[in-house]
């Protein structure tokens, strides 16, 4: 979802362009200490382990269906993907969207043409995949017409949060459900055919004459701004200054949630339609369902937040409700999404 600021800046500025997109989870390399003892949690957390170095070590081209969930409908939408050489084009088949990723850069095209995006810091160090969820094998499952394995990712209460199902031969993401606690889908992505070579030295060019700029990386926020470093079992990940506010990164080892902060008051008739009213911690907030990510934008103490996650919704209703009731935190201290669902990034 791309949003165009929707504050009132307290200070002259220019308007803020700030593309928040769920991104991929780099999985840690470790077996995490949960795993040691079940053989079946260890081969599912081995299987999530490896899409992130598959990804790295192939080519593949195909067709893709995303699906969402709004309060009115179920939706859906066709893309097609290219990685070629650790670069990433994605055209929607209807529309004229498009995203190009060559790793460093990323270019949004929109119907007023391509857009130069702001390049976040890379994300090191995430939390371990099991450290807040229960990693198992369900089952076999055939893809775009590759035997598969399904991993779930499950809640304390033993209802599945997440399904992945992992191609047996390549060790790639093929296809990606995330589930409400009722069981429901609430958004999907996966693919309908694929064609996978060996990566070769071959790549995709940007869009020409097309600039993109890079955040600054920070390793603790300016004042004025808040960072919370753990809520509602997200760490932080990583914390980046942009022209017009922060943007925090944030992951609880399964999903991810970026935080862009603003000073200001926020102006809600400017807020796009499509949006549903709710109060979470005490907290009028206005949330969004989109194909890359739930949305949310509240405003606290000064502070206009805009956050974006490919969690389920009632973790992340959760989370905004703790950030959004973290009137009492300080600027923090050092402290240590259409491209994440098959981890591209």
């Amino acid at each position: 979802m791309t949003v165009t600021s929707w504050v009132r800046l307290r200070r002259p500025a220019t308007v803020a362009l700030c593309t928040l997109a769920a991104i991929a989870v780099a999985w840690p390399i470790a077996a995490a200490a949960g795993a040691r003892n079940d053989p079946d949690a260890q081969e599912a957390a081995r299987l999530v382990r490896g899409t992130r170095d598959s990804a790295a070590d192939h080519d593949f081209t195909g067709f893709a269906t995303i699906t969402w969930t709004t309060p009115e409908k179920k939706q859906s939408a066709q893309v097609h993907v290219t990685d070629v050489g650790g670069a990433v084009a994605i055209a929607a088949t209807e529309g004229g969207g498009a995203v190009v990723d060559e790793g460093r850069r990323t270019y949004l095209k929109d119907r007023l043409g391509w857009t130069g995006l702001v390049v976040e810091p890379t994300a090191h160090d995430l939390p371990a995949p099991d450290g807040r969820w229960k990693l198992t094998t369900d089952g076999a499952r055939t893809v775009a017409g590759r035997p598969a394995t399904v991993v779930l990712a499950t809640r304390p209460d033993g209802t599945p949060a997440q399904r992945m199902v992992i191609d047996d031969a390549t060790g790639l993401l093929l296809a990606r459900a995330i589930l409400g606690p009722g069981g429901k889908v609430e958004r999907s992505v996966g693919f309908s055919t694929i064609d996978v070579r060996a990566r070769d030295a071959r790549t995709i060019s940007p869009p020409a004459g097309v600039k993109t700029s890079t955040a600054e990386k920070l390793t603790s926020v300016p004042d004025g701004y808040r960072a919370p470093g753990s809520p509602a079992g997200f760490e932080l990940v990583t914390r980046s200054r942009h022209p017009d506010g922060v943007l925090l990164f944030y992951s609880d080892g399964v999903f991810t949630a970026s935080v862009f902060e603003q000073q200001g008051d926020l102006d809600w008739g400017t807020l796009p339609n499509g949006g549903t009213d709710t109060q979470l911690a005490d907290t009028r907030t206005r949330t969004y369902h989109e194909a890359s990510g739930d949305v949310a934008v509240w405003e606290r103490n000064g502070l206009v937040y805009t956050c974006v996650t490919d969690a389920p919704s009632d973790v992340f209703a959760h989370m905004v409700g703790a950030l959004a009731s973290d009137a009492r935190s300080t600027p923090e201290a050092v402290v240590d999404f259409v491209l994440g669902p098959f981890g591209w990034g």
